[in-house]
């Protein structure tokens, strides 16, 4: 089971609302703070809401950002 606390350093999160086609980067340090470092991904997933639509997506993504956050490599695609 993938935790906040074990995406902090190197990785980057994102929700996605496949019917907007919009995809937004989530803050990390703030999800952390506010929900705590052993919080599931999972329970990220069952909350993300898409602030366009207001629809709950359930979808997410994680992307690699490297050890000094330019390693980027994630792309939506429609």
């Amino acid at each position: 089971m993938t935790t906040l606390g074990d995406l902090r350093r190197h990785f980057e999160l994102y929700a996605v609302c496949i019917v907007c086609q919009r995809m937004q980067r989530l803050d990390l340090a703030a999800l952390t703070a506010t929900l705590g470092d052993t919080t599931p991904v999972a329970d990220v997933r069952a909350r993300v809401r898409c602030c366009r639509c207001g629809r709950r997506t359930h979808d997410i993504r994680i992307a690699y950002a490297g050890t000094s956050g330019g390693a980027r490599s994630f792309h939506y695609r429609g």
